[in-house]
C-alpha cells in the first residue's frame, strides 16, 4: 500500500512538471524525455517498483511516445518518421549488454567446478604468512576475481575462504578489521578493472557505442589495470595504518581445493574454455572479432561441454542486464527525442572549452557522491547518457573528451565505497560484523577520493 502511495504520488508531480514544461513551449519529445528522466531516476533512487522494473518502464514508454505505435497524430514528428519500435528494443540486445551476460557465464562456470577457489588459494599463498602479506594477498586476490566475475560473488568467496582466519585471530585484534574492510573494497576496486567487472562500465561502453566510439577490451585493461594495482596498494597502505596489528602474527591456514580435483574433465574444460576467452577478448584488435561476439562462446561451449544445465543459466543475474538496458534505453530516447540537441543549445550560451576540466571533475564527483548513496549501475544510467551533448558543447568533435566524460562517470561510481549501502560487497562485509560503520567510512572515503583524483590525472596522461 505505501508503495501504492509512493507510485501515485511521484506520477502526480511528473504529470505536473509536463504541463508546466508545455507552458514554457518546450517541444513536446523534450518534454515527454525530460518527464521519463525525472520518472527513472525518482524510481531509481526510491525504489516503490524494483531497479528492473523501471528499466522496462523507461523502454516500454519510450516505445509509446516515440515510436508511437498507436499511431497518435499529436506524437507523429514533424520532420521524418517516428522511428522503428526496434530501436528501442535494440538496448536489451546490445552488445554490451551481451558482454556482460558473457562475464555472468564464465563466473557461473568458475564457481560451479571451484576454478576461483583453485585461483584464490594459488594466490594468496604466494604472498607470504605475514599479517600484511596475507591481507594484501586477499586484496589481490579478491581484485583479480572480481575482474572477471560479480564482485558480489567474489566477496561471499573470499570472506568464506578467510573464516579460518578469524578462528586464529584474537577477538580484540584491530587487523581483523583491516582484513573484513579488504576485501570488499578490493572486490570494488577490481570491477573496475574490464569492461564486464562492473555495470557501471558495460554502460558507459553501451553509450559510447551509440556515438560510434568503440573501446576494446584491451583498450580498457590498458588504461584500467594499473589504476586497480595502484589503487589496492593505497588500500592496503591505508588500512594497514589505521588498523595496525598487535604485534607480528603469523597465519597460516590450508585452504580446502575445489570439489572434484583439479585434474578432472570439467575443471580443466572450464579452465581452457575461461582463458581461450579472454584471451580473444584481449586481441580484440588484431582479429577484429567483437568482445560481444566472442562472449556467445562461453554461452555455448559450456552447456555443450556439461558444466553448465538450464538451471545454471536461469539462475543468471538477469535483472542485473535489465537494469543496464535502462541505462541504455536512456541514451537512445535522448538522441531520438531530440533532447540532446535541445539540451545542447540550451546550454551552449553558458558553455566554453575552457570549462572542460572543471564539468569532467564535477561529473566524476557527481558520480561518486550518488554512487555513495544510491547503486552505482542507477547513478551512471542517469549521469552518462549526458555524456555527449555535454561533450558536444565544450569540444565538439573530440571523442577523447567523450571517452573521458563516460569512463570517468563509470569509473568514479565504481570507487564509491564509504557505506554500507553503497556497494553491495560493502553490505555483505557489514552483514559478517566486526567493525562500525564509521570504520568503513574512515577507510573507505580516502580509497575513493584518492581514486578519483588518480583517475583523473591518468586520463590526461593516457587519453
Amino acid at each position: 500500500m505505501r508503495n501504492l502511495i509512493s507510485i501515485l504520488s511521484i506520477l502526480s508531480v511528473i504529470f505536473v512538471l509536463f504541463f508546466i514544461q508545455i507552458q514554457f513551449a518546450i517541444p513536446l519529445g523534450v518534454a515527454i524525455m525530460i518527464c521519463i528522466f525525472c520518472l527513472a531516476a525518482t524510481f531509481w533512487v526510491l525504489e516503490p517498483i524494483p531497479g528492473y522494473a523501471t528499466s522496462i518502464l523507461i523502454l516500454f514508454l519510450e516505445i509509446l511516445f516515440f515510436a508511437n505505435p498507436a499511431g497518435i497524430e499529436a506524437l507523429k514528428f514533424q520532420q521524418g518518421k517516428n522511428p522503428a519500435v526496434s530501436v528501442f528494443l535494440s538496448s536489451i540486445a546490445d552488445s554490451s549488454i551481451i558482454l556482460f551476460l558473457g562475464g555472468f557465464v564464465l563466473a557461473k562456470a568458475c564457481v560451479k567446478t571451484g576454478l576461483d577457489r583453485f585461483l584464490a588459494n594459488r594466490i594468496i599463498r604466494k604472498f607470504g604468512t605475514k599479517s600484511h602479506q596475507v591481507l594484501l594477498g586477499f586484496m589481490f586476490t579478491t581484485g583479480f576475481i572480481s575482474m572477471w566475475m560479480s564482485n558480489t560473488a567474489t566477496t561471499s568467496m573470499m570472506i568464506a575462504l578467510s573464516f579460518p582466519l578469524f578462528q586464529i585471530l584474537p577477538e580484540k585484534e584491530p587487523f581483523r578489521k583491516a582484513l573484513l574492510l579488504g576485501i570488499p573494497f578490493a572486490a570494488n576496486i577490481g570491477g573496475v578493472g574490464t569492461p564486464i567487472g562492473s555495470p557501471p562500465n558495460i554502460i558507459a561502453m553501451g553509450i559510447l557505442k551509440q556515438q560510434g566510439v568503440v573501446v576494446s577490451f584491451g583498450t580498457w585493461m590498458l588504461f584500467a589495470v594499473p589504476l586497480v594495482v595502484v589503487l589496492i596498494l593505497f588500500a592496503w597502505f591505508l588500512l594497514l595504518k589505521l588498523f595496525p596489528e598487535n604485534g607480528s602474527l603469523d597465519l597460516i591456514v590450508e585452504f580446502p581445493e575445489p570439489e572434484g580435483g583439479t585434474k578432472s574433465f570439467l575443471f580443466r574444460t572450464t579452465s581452457v574454455i575461461f582463458l581461450g576467452t579472454v584471451a580473444l577478448w584481449f586481441t580484440e584488435n588484431l582479429h577484429g572479432i567483437p568482445a560481444g561476439v566472442i562472449a556467445l562462446l562461453p554461452l555455448i561451449l559450456f552447456p555443450t561441454f556439461g558444466i553448465l544445465n538450464e538451471k545454471d543459466i536461469n539462475s543468471l543475474e538477469w535483472s542485473v542486464l535489465l537494469l543496464i538496458a535502462g541505462g541504455i534505453a536512456i541514451g537512445v530516447g535522448l538522441q531520438q527525442s531530440g533532447m540532446s540537441l535541445w539540451f545542447s543549445e540550451i546550454l551552449k550560451p553558458i558553455t566554453k572549452p575552457e570549462y572542460a576540466v572543471s564539468l569532467l571533475f564535477l561529473l566524476c564527483i557527481l558520480s561518486l557522491l550518488l554512487s555513495t548513496f544510491m547503486s552505482n549501475t542507477a547513478a551512471t544510467n542517469l549521469l552518462v547518457p549526458f555524456a555527449f551533448p555535454l561533450s558536444a558543447i565544450i569540444l565538439p568533435g573530440s571523442e577523447a573528451y567523450l571517452l573521458e566524460i563516460c569512463l570517468g562517470i563509470a569509473l568514479s561510481a565504481s570507487l564509491a565505497m564509504s557505506l554500507p549501502v553503497s556497494t553491495p560487497p560493502n553490505a555483505i562485509a557489514y552483514a559478517v560484523g566486526g567493525f562500525e560503520i564509521k570504520d568503513m567510512i574512515k577507510a573507505g572515503l580516502p580509497v575513493g577520493i584518492f581514486g578519483l583524483i588518480l583517475t583523473l590525472a591518468a586520463y590526461f596522461t593516457f587519453l
